[in-house]
């Protein structure tokens, strides 16, 4: 028999890679509930049916960006193309309703923004660092139905079906008014589909969840494909304090979020400076109000970096939002 669960929130997240490519230039494949709860592991609680929930979700990924003097070596090593990105912030906004108790239907769609981007070229023989300025706009829409097909003993099993449109910016330019290669624009222009599983098992005051998703990519715009991803997560909660007087719930959590992608590929031809892989370590808090408003922060250091080629590392990523079940 289905019991009634807590509200949780079980939307898309963005861009991934889903949207774009390379780990260290892109946002990630992580998707993750908006309320009490985890915050980049899919959770495998359906919301109750009749319900909605909305939230705004952002995600700031600090790269490790090579100097004007690094690019400039990879050029005059015969390294053209290699790259570097500052900062990447991903913002989205989501909703997401329980159309029966096992059945969740959700929606994200992200506003990305790339800043500083540089590449290492030969102008005229001559190694140079060219800037490019900054990339940003609406991302694709994504789309994830998440069916909860077993449920005892305090664990829960849920199969994730999705999509990714094209209805992000493919056009945007750089300061030279040149228009900017895929993997730097707001969308890919490729219709992209998302299958995986969730579970979660709860005992007392902890709660163990893990998810693995894979992302298959297409063919978009400019004859780009963004290598097909596979994300893969693990998360440890505990109820750190519920007071019923004032309706406050805290949540602490611990993360390990992977992610693993294919190499781009352009007209067919395979990208070396693209795809990889990286794992963060991921601390997190969350806080709701009487299981209606919420908050989340989360801190991901990389503690692996197995990049393909010639990429930036990253430093840190902070994912932080607010909740709003209806």
């Amino acid at each position: 028999m289905i019991i009634k669960i807590p509200l949780r929130f079980v939307t898309v997240f963005g861009c991934l890679l889903a949207s774009t490519n390379a780990a260290a230039d892109h946002p990630t494949v992580a998707f993750g509930s908006e309320s009490a709860g985890v915050i980049n592991t899919i959770s495998a609680e359906p919301i109750p049916q009749g319900k909605w929930g909305v939230g705004v979700r952002t995600e700031i990924i600090d790269n490790k960006s090579f100097s004007g003097e690094q690019l400039e070596g990879f050029a005059a090593q015969g390294l053209e193309g290699v790259h570097s990105i500052d900062e990447i912030t991903n913002t989205s906004i989501a909703i997401a309703y329980g159309a029966s108790n096992d059945l969740t239907m959700s929606a994200r769609l992200p506003y990305i923004e790339r800043t500083n981007i540089r590449e290492g070229e030969l102008e005229g023989g001559v190694p140079e660092a060219h800037g490019h300025g900054d990339s940003s706009g609406i991302g694709d829409l994504l789309l994830l139905g998440q069916y909860r097909f077993f449920q005892n003993n305090n664990i829960d099993t849920s199969f994730l079906l999705g999509v990714k449109a094209p209805t992000g910016e493919t056009g945007v330019e750089d300061d030279d008014g040149v228009r900017f290669e895929t993997e730097f624009q707001p969308g890919t222009g490729s219709w992209d589909f998302l299958v995986g599983a969730a579970t979660a098992k709860k005992a007392g005051k902890v709660g163990f969840h893990t998810n693995i998703l894979y992302n298959i990519t297409t063919e978009g715009s400019q004859s780009t494909e963004i290598g097909d991803a596979l994300s893969y997560n693990l998360a440890l909660s505990y109820l750190l304090n519920s007071d019923e007087r004032d309706g406050l719930k805290w949540d602490l959590l611990l993360e390990f979020n992977g992610e693993t992608r294919r190499k781009n590929t352009i007209s067919g031809d395979s990208e070396i400076n693209s795809g990889g892989t990286i794992v963060y370590l991921s601390p997190g808090i969350k806080v709701s109000y009487k299981k209606a408003l919420g908050g989340f922060l989360s801190i991901g250091l990389p503690i692996i970096e197995d990049q393909n080629g010639t990429q930036t590392d990253i430093d840190i990523r902070i994912v932080a939002g607010i909740s709003l079940a209806l």
